[in-house]
């Protein structure tokens, strides 16, 4: 039996797989971008904590000595991540980072991964659809 990773931005996901999330993960690490990876929120200020709040309508995060967020695990992530999602609350995001720290093998690791959610933005959600029908 495969398992499948998957990548979600906003409210869009694509499969992925282990070794992707890791790539993404340090390449979001690097320039400081907001995001999750299995419940654990990196590189968000308090402005995000109450972002994060909202978007997963619950207030047990854990603010952590390094100021990343922990959601399931509230005594500390130290635990060893299973890259088996991540999360980026917006496109957005990336227009607040500095994109050319990144060298030209990240930059196109980057562009791929984006392009796997071109066009599906303005598309609605199944669950969207199913409401529609």
């Amino acid at each position: 039996m495969s398992v499948f990773s998957t990548i979600k931005i906003d409210r869009s996901i694509s499969k992925s797989n282990r070794q992707e999330i890791k790539k993404a993960k340090a390449i979001f690490d690097k320039l400081k971008l907001p995001h999750i990876v299995d419940d654990i929120s990196f590189h968000n200020t308090s402005i995000d904590l109450h972002r994060m709040k909202a978007l997963h309508n619950t207030d047990s995060w854990k603010v952590e000595r390094d100021g990343s967020l922990s959601l399931s695990n509230r005594f500390g992530h130290s635990r060893h991540l299973t890259y088996r999602e991540m999360s980026i609350s917006s496109i957005e995001e990336f227009n607040f980072v500095d994109l050319y720290s990144l060298s030209s093998d990240e930059s196109e690791f980057l562009a791929d991964l984006l392009y796997k959610f071109e066009g599906s933005y303005n598309e609605p959600t199944p669950t969207e659809k199913q409401k529609a029908i």
